[in-house]
C-alpha cells in the first residue's frame, strides 16, 4: 500500500481493508511494498491486495494466488481484477460544484498518460457541455516538484498557460498536491476564489489547510475502496471467479474550503460581501456590519444578494457556518457543542433543524459517515 508515503489516501484504503478484516475475516498482514520479494525468499501468502504493479503480479502468478489492485494507473490494471473510484464521476461532481457557484469558465489540470486524469477530464468536460460551457485541459507529469529544474519547468508552463484564462474561472486539479502547487504560483496574481476558484481530489487536509486559502477537494470514498477491494480479495481466495470489469466506487462529497467558497457574480456589491464573509469568521459577522463594509444600505444589498444568488444574505452566512461545521466534524475532535458554537451557532438547539435541512442528516450521523481523523 506504500505506507512509507505520507497520504491519506493510502491510509484510508488500508483502513478499509481492515475494516472488512475485523469483521468478516480472520487476516494476518504483510505491510511491506516488495511481495514479489518475499515470496522469492519462501514466505507464502494466501492474497495480495493494494497498488498492484508488473513484479508483484508475475510473482502472485508463479506462486498461483489471487491479487486484487487499488491503483487505477498501475501498469498492469487490466490484467487484474480491480476496485476503484471513480474518476469520471469525481470530474462530474467538480463541474457540478463550480457551476451551481456560477462559474461559467471551466478548466482541468493533471498528470500526463494518467488513466486517473483522463477519465477525470472526461467526467468535468462532459457535465461542461451538457450546461453549454467550455472546458479546457493542461497537462504535467507527476515528478513536477522532484527536482529544481522540473519545477522550473512547471513553473514556466503555469504562468504561460494561465494568460490564455479568462476570469472568472473555476478548476479542478487531479490531486490535492497539484492543486497546492498551481495556487501557489498562481496566487501571487489571481485572486483566489473570486477570480480562480481551485479544487483538489483526495481530502488531504495536511495539504489543504496548509494552503492560503485553504484548499476544497473531493472526499473519493477511499476508505470504501479498501474495504470492497478486500471483500473481492476474500472472494477470490474461496475460489470465486473475479468479475471481468473493475468495481468503481462513487465519490462521497466535496469538502468545501475557502478555495471554492464563492459565487462567480458580476455583481461588485455582492462579490465584495462574499469574499468579506469568507475571509472573516462567520462567528463574528451580522448582516449590518457585512453591509457597511461593502459601503451600501443593507436593503439595497439584500435585493442584489437575492437576485444574484437567490438568497438572503443571513441565509449564505447560515451556509457559511453549516459549511464550517461540516469541515470541522471530520477534520477536529472537538464535541458537536464546541464546534457549533465556534462557528457562529448560538446554541445546538438553534443549529440542529439548519444542519439537518442543509445537510440531510444530523451532525453525529455526518461525522459517522465521513469520519473524524481519530476514527482512522
Amino acid at each position: 500500500m506504500d505506507l512509507n508515503w505520507p497520504y491519506k489516501r493510502h491510509y484510508e484504503i488500508f483502513a478499509g481493508i481492515r475494516d472488512f478484516a475485523e469483521k468478516h475475516a480472520d487476516w494476518t498482514f504483510d505491510l511491506g511494498n516488495f511481495p514479489h520479494y518475499e515470496l522469492a525468499h519462501g514466505r507464502r501468502y494466501d492474497g495480495i491486495v493494494g497498488r498492484i504493479g508488473k513484479d508483484c503480479l508475475m510473482a502472485a502468478r508463479k506462486a498461483r494466488i489471487p491479487v486484487v489492485n487499488v491503483w487505477v494507473d498501475s501498469p498492469v490494471a487490466a490484467e487484474v481484477p480491480g476496485v476503484y473510484f471513480d474518476s469520471f464521476a469525481t470530474g462530474r461532481m467538480a463541474a457540478e460544484h463550480l457551476i451551481v457557484r456560477g462559474f461559467r469558465h471551466l478548466a482541468y489540470f493533471g498528470f500526463r498518460r494518467s488513466v486517473d486524469a483522463k477519465r477525470q477530464y472526461a467526467g468535468m468536460r462532459e457535465m461542461a457541455r451538457e450546461h453549454g460551457y467550455p472546458c479546457a485541459g493542461y497537462w504535467t507529469y507527476p515528478g513536477f516538484a522532484e527536482e529544481a529544474d522540473k519545477w522550473a519547468r512547471f513553473v514556466t508552463y503555469t504562468q504561460r498557460v494561465q494568460d490564455g484564462w479568462q476570469a472568472p474561472l473555476g478548476m479542478l486539479l487531479q490531486v490535492d498536491e497539484l492543486c497546492h502547487a498551481v495556487a501557489t504560483i498562481c496566487g501571487g496574481g489571481w485572486q483566489i476564489p473570486e477570480q480562480l476558484a481551485m479544487m483538489g481530489s483526495g481530502n488531504e487536509p495536511s495539504i489543504c489547510n496548509a494552503t492560503v486559502p485553504s484548499l476544497s477537494s473531493i472526499d473519493r470514498g477511499d476508505r470504501r475502496v479498501g474495504y470492497e477491494a478486500a471483500r473481492l480479495l476474500n472472494e477470490c481466495m474461496r475460489g470465486a471467479k473475479p468479475p471481468v470489469e473493475p468495481l468503481m466506487i462513487p465519490p462521497k462529497e466535496v469538502m468545501v474550503r475557502r478555495s471554492t467558497d464563492c459565487h462567480a457574480v458580476s455583481d461588485l456589491r455582492v462579490a465584495r460581501a462574499l469574499s468579506y464573509m469568507a475571509r472573516q469568521s462567520t462567528a463574528k459577522l451580522a448582516v449590518p456590519e457585512i453591509a457597511r463594509f461593502v459601503g451600501v444600505g443593507r436593503q439595497t444589498l439584500e435585493r442584489a444578494f437575492k437576485e444574484h444568488i437567490g438568497r438572503t444574505i443571513n441565509e449564505e452566512l447560515i451556509r457559511l457556518r453549516v459549511a464550517n461545521l461540516q469541515r470541522l466534524l471530520v477534520e477536529s475532535e472537538e464535541s458537536v457543542k464546541e464546534i457549533s458554537a465556534r462557528v457562529g451557532f448560538g446554541t445546538t438547539a438553534n443549529m440542529f433543524p439548519l444542519f439537518k435541512r442543509l445537510v440531510g442528516m444530523t451532525p453525529k450521523q455526518y461525522r459517522e459517515k465521513h469520519g473524524s481523523p481519530s476514527s482512522l
